[in-house]
């Protein structure tokens, strides 16, 4: 269950990224605590296109976002980041060209939308979120997906 920070960043996030017309979705840690997984997020992860992360500085400007910055762990396809604070918590925001482990799945619309009082959340599918982690070697937190949705 997340709480309310977490859902007011969301709900913040998703405002200004729809009236933006960018195509995004919850991803991590966060996305797993929403679909009811006992997670305990750090930060909250969005992924969207390369094309698109490009635009967040003028986006998300009153919130001190950081530079794009290239990732080079973990991902094996090229991606980038920026990141800031909103209301106490970090955002990493994920940006990758078409090829990408997540934007695949973001193209694919590997999605669910779960309701946030209202508002419609683009979250990946846990199936989605699962294949992702054991894509990128982190086989820990695929079993952990694995494991909740075999008891589901």
């Amino acid at each position: 269950m997340l709480d309310r920070r977490f859902k007011e960043a969301i709900k913040i996030i998703c405002s200004k990224l729809d009236k933006n017309k960018i195509r995004w979705a919850l991803i991590g840690s966060t996305n797993m605590a929403f679909q009811g997984m006992d997670v305990k997020p750090r930060d909250l992860d969005i992924i969207v296109h390369f094309n698109d992360l490009k635009k967040m500085k003028k986006i998300f400007s009153e919130y001190g976002i950081s530079e794009i910055r290239e990732l080079k762990a973990l991902m094996t396809h090229p991606a980038w980041e920026v990141k800031f604070i909103l209301n106490g918590i970090e955002v990493q925001i994920l940006g990758e060209n078409d090829e990408g482990d997540y934007v695949m799945k973001l193209i694919a619309n590997r999605v669910v939308y779960l309701d946030l009082n209202g508002i419609r959340i683009p979250c990946f599918t846990l199936e989605a979120e699962e294949q992702t982690y054991r894509e990128t070697n982190r086989e820990k937190k695929a079993n952990m997906i694995r494991e909740f949705l075999r008891k589901k």
